[in-house]
């Protein structure tokens, strides 16, 4: 899980080996200090403009694994000290929460259709050639609950240790494992999103930053809001307050929305301990009686 505690934006106009003028934003990150994320954010910009100057690709992220750029709100641990996940706000305003091995699945409705065509009667030739030059019938799709069902069945009678919580979103499905702990970098892991057809981008973005992700509060178009006007880090305090106005404004709108709805638990009922930390945070935060966002 890469989230980090300060961070700190830097620029740099200049040029290049050709004197074409480049303008160079960097930012990085630091859990040690605010003077430690600037220190590593000047490091960063001298880095890229030498690379410039060398007529090498710009790449902020020399390791290729960019840690999302996120205000850090709480980080969680278990009983036991240890880090379990964090609470972050994404770019355009929601909490998100990250867990390390607590597995969440992000499935959207669209994936979990299955198409099925009614099977044809008997053509004449003439009625042949017509649908050969035609388009084909509409799909009938299943019903979403009955798919999801199916896979669910489907799995647990191959793993009957397992337990799921199973949530409602605005657009689909969201899964929560809570028998044991599974880090996304497993074979286990990646066997279970596809057996549930968990949205590619997700599963990408789980991979990439060790963790998993749940959004916590609505998007905030769906509750009559704007994105935050105001891109992190804020550099001023007459910007830290802007944007906390747009939390509080957001907060206000997001109140009589929900998140997710509850839909059932399947399995063998075992929660563990960090599993049972997260759901009770998750379930406060995201489940209600309003319309889903």
């Amino acid at each position: 899980m890469q989230v980090y505690s300060y961070w700190a934006r830097a620029t740099l106009d200049c040029a290049d080996a050709a004197g074409l003028p480049y303008h160079l934003t960097a930012y990085a990150g630091s859990d040690d200090s605010e003077a430690a994320a600037k220190q590593a954010v000047e490091q960063l910009l001298h880095t890229r403009h030498a690379r410039l100057l060398a007529n090498q690709a710009l790449v902020e992220y020399p390791t290729g694994s960019a840690p999302l750029r996120e205000e850090l709100i709480q980080r969680l641990h278990s009983k036991q000290g240890e880090l379990v996940g964090a609470l972050t706000r994404n770019h355009y305003g929601s909490i998100v929460l990250n867990t390390l091995a607590v597995m969440f699945l992000d499935i959207d409705a669209v994936d979990l259709r299955e198409r099925i065509y009614p099977t044809p009667p008997p053509l004449s030739v003439a009625e042949f050639f017509r649908r050969l030059f035609s388009p084909p019938p509409a799909p009938v799709y299943r019903d979403l609950d009955e798919s999801l069902q199916l896979r669910l069945t489907a799995w647990l009678h191959q793993h009957p240790d397992w337990n799921f919580r199973v949530y409602r979103t605005r657009l689909g499905f969201r899964l929560l494992v809570t028998h044991q702990l599974l880090t996304p970098d497993t074979a286990a892991a990646q066997a279970v999103f596809t057996a549930f057809r968990t949205d590619a981008t997700y599963v990408r973005l789980c991979q990439k930053q060790h963790c998993y992700r749940a959004r916590l509060s609505p998007k905030p178009w769906r509750v009559g809001w704007q994105r935050p006007p105001l891109v992190f880090p804020y550099d001023t305090p007459a910007q830290q307050q802007e944007q906390r106005e747009w939390e509080q404004e957001y907060a206000d709108r997001s109140a009589v929305y929900s998140v997710c709805e509850w839909v059932g638990e399947y399995g063998s009922g075992q929660v563990c301990p960090d599993a049972a930390q997260v759901i009770e945070l998750h379930d406060a935060a995201c489940l209600g009686k309003g319309k889903l966002a």
